[in-house]
């Protein structure tokens, strides 16, 4: 079946182009083009649409309004913003509403990838091994409350640091578990953050949604009685990784978009682990078994006790959340980079790096395999021999 595109933008010759430049792609791609979001929200109500691609500046109503009410009817719609417009506060209108955000001219190369990792990742997402298993689980996590509503104070053009702390203030537990984490030596401050606001002034909103997801969902399952596996290993496994992730990005040169997805992905990179050890934790425990008595990893195991493993299920969750595809990207192929269609250095890169640089002295779970590096996709990058080089960004950052 083809992934069905809808693509709006109130210039017609915008439209035309597009067009003509992706008509190569109808084979695969069975793609509409409308003048306006009141017509895209219309011909949505007429039939589904996988993807769509939306501009920014449109009148009466601009593709951030668009795609919030996309998000709320449809929210399966893999959604992207493609704008020339570069206002700060115009993009933090699309935070949480936005899968991807392209900038105006894009390069229709990037275009056409952008269309196809979301059309991968959702053909992914959908499989029947997944849905299977998930419809096996009887608690998934949740979006924590405090981020929907860090996501509506962003969206807000007043929007200031003091603003966000007064939102986190309001959830004790979860202010503790945030200073308790930007304290630590992982961000290598001189001085004790003692408030939210510094917290968000520091270390900026992307880091801090991230925590905010991070510390809600390992804390909503505390206690696991599962053999040599604890929520507190997988923890310090996941905040060394993320740490990792955003030294190797660092080191690279990546921009600090990239460094932040990469440093989201590393923390929630395991989360997977968590759904199926709480959910399914007999099957769990022959994973365990398995991947001890074989000296196997414990993706190889998952996929042979449960047809699936812990990063598909990580992906399809963060795909409900509606995090940024190159996260989700990151998480879904940590394990198996080439299976991924981006080819150039991504926060995917990053974590599947940072995850084999720590993956020896701070393991997920004691005792297994670890993980190990890609050399045939790091040389397909050109990143082979920079392996040395991120050991010692690391070994230079703040360890906690």
């Amino acid at each position: 079946m083809k992934t069905r595109i809808l693509f709006v933008d109130d210039d017609p010759m915008a439209l035309k182009g597009l067009d003509r430049y992706l008509r190569s792609l109808s084979s695969e791609w069975d793609m509409e083009f409308v003048d306006s979001g009141a017509k895209a929200l219309a011909r949505m109500a007429q039939s589904p649409f996988d993807v769509i691609v939306s501009d920014m500046r449109m009148p009466v109503m601009n593709g951030a309004e668009l795609l919030n009410e996309v998000m709320k009817r449809y929210p399966r719609t893999v959604r992207l913003i493609l704008s020339g417009y570069s206002d700060r506060n115009m993009i933090l209108k699309c935070v949480g509403s936005t899968h991807q955000y392209l900038a105006k001219p894009c390069d229709g190369q990037e275009l056409k990838m952008a269309l196809q990792r979301a059309q991968q990742l959702d053909q992914s997402l959908a499989s029947e091994i997944i849905r299977k298993i998930i419809t096996r689980c009887d608690t998934l996590p949740s979006v924590p409350a405090i981020y929907s509503k860090i996501i509506e104070v962003l969206q807000d053009p007043e929007c200031d640091t003091e603003t966000i702390g007064s939102v986190i203030v309001q959830d004790t537990a979860m202010t503790a578990k945030i200073l308790k984490v930007v304290n630590s030596s992982f961000f290598g401050h001189g001085r004790e953050i003692v408030t939210p606001s510094e917290a968000v002034a520091y270390l900026g909103t992307d880091t801090i949604k991230s925590l905010l997801l991070f510390e809600n969902t390992f804390s909503q399952w505390p206690n696991l009685n599962l053999k040599g596996f604890t929520v507190e290993g997988l923890w310090s496994h996941s905040l060394h990784a993320a740490n990792a992730a955003r030294a190797v990005a660092t080191s690279e040169g990546a921009d600090r978009k990239l460094i932040d997805e990469a440093y989201v992905a590393g923390l929630l990179h395991d989360v997977g682990k968590l759904v199926l050890a709480v959910n399914l934790t007999k099957q769990y425990e022959e994973v365990l078994q398995l991947a001890r008595t074989d000296k196997i990893t414990m993706s190889a195991a998952e996929r042979t006790v449960l047809g699936s493993d812990h990063a598909d299920i990580g992906g399809y969750l963060l795909g409900l959340w509606g995090l940024p595809v190159p996260v989700i990207e990151a998480i879904m192929f940590h394990h198996n980079p080439n299976g991924a269609l981006q080819k150039t250095f991504a926060p995917l890169t990053a974590v599947h790096a940072g995850n084999a640089l720590i993956s020896t002295t701070w393991p997920a779970i004691a005792g297994l395999p670890p993980s190990s590096a890609d050399m045939s996709y790091l040389h397909a990058l050109g990143l082979d021999n920079r392996i040395g080089a991120w050991r010692g960004a690391l070994s230079k950052a703040p360890a906690q």
